[in-house]
């Protein structure tokens, strides 16, 4: 029974690291319909590992020419387009950094509020709608997004931006895309500027979540850490596939409506 839990819990953090519909939101559910414990923070660890190599691998090429273009610029000294993402996506993080290592204890605290889950998994599933109808309206009228990297003003709006998604129900990938279609991105380039932003700031977690577990004198569970690795780590690459290659076809408008279904079921849960 408890490698199932392991599974079930793997599968659904990996499926909504990178949907915008909130990891936290979900994670709440088997607690609540099943009476499932808190797999721990080796589970968290392994978890955010998993997570951490699916989008790595997923955008392997992207992030190698990232790394050689960097380096070939600060060799010859004239910038390039990735040295220009690279710079970019620092700066996007820095905000979240700054904001999880000030407000950490109370992010910890509002985790375990199921009250703030429901408020914001439905409020940023409204903003996320509003941006994508926005969006299509701007289609419609015959607007062509640009395939270019966002400016750096835009970059570090949505890194602002990301601060939400520390509040739990929020989904980092959600607010992302939300802001990056408010500032004028296409629904691939801000999908894919907020996958790209997911590899910092998951690392971040994960080493943070480290450095707690170091705090702790715990009990290493291989099997249940293993489990969660790798379950974690294949339906996140799954999901993320899956998204880019809908995302123009079907719009956000599917996990607008689910986000909205989700808070309410976890609202009636709540406070019926």
């Amino acid at each position: 029974m408890e490698t199932l839990q392991t599974i079930c819990i793997a599968l659904i953090q990996g499926i909504t690291e990178f949907l915008p519909i909130s990891s936290s939101a979900h994670i709440q559910l088997p607690s609540l319909l099943l009476g499932w414990d808190d797999q721990g923070l080796h589970f968290d660890v392994a978890v955010h590992a998993g997570s951490l190599l699916a989008v790595v691998t997923y955008f392997r090429q992207r992030l190698v020419n990232i790394a050689t273009g960097t380096v070939k610029s600060l060799r010859s000294g004239q910038s390039n387009e990735d040295l220009d993402l690279a710079a970019k996506l620092i700066i996007a993080t820095v905000p979240v950094l700054i904001a999880g290592f000030l407000f950490r204890e109370d992010v910890a605290a509002a985790t375990r509020n199921l009250s703030i889950i429901v408020v914001a998994t439905m409020l940023f599933g409204v903003l996320l709608g509003i941006a994508d109808w926005r969006t299509s309206r701007l289609q419609a009228r015959g607007y062509v997004f640009a395939d270019t990297n966002p400016g750096y003003f835009v970059a570090f709006a949505i890194g602002c931006a990301q601060i939400f998604a520390l509040i739990p129900g929020t989904s980092r990938s959600g607010v992302t895309i939300t802001a990056a279609l408010l500032l004028g991105l296409g629904r691939t380039q801000a999908a894919t500027f907020s996958f790209l932003l997911a590899i910092p700031v998951i690392f971040g977690a994960f080493v943070l979540t480290i450095y707690d577990l170091n705090q702790l004198e715990v009990t290493f569970d291989i099997q249940r850490f293993g489990i969660g690795f790798v379950v974690a780590a294949i339906s996140a690459y799954l999901c993320i596939d899956f998204f880019l290659r809908v995302i123009e076809k079907i719009g956000m408008w599917p996990f607008v409506v689910y986000r909205l279904a989700i808070g309410v079921l976890l609202g009636l849960m709540l406070w019926l």
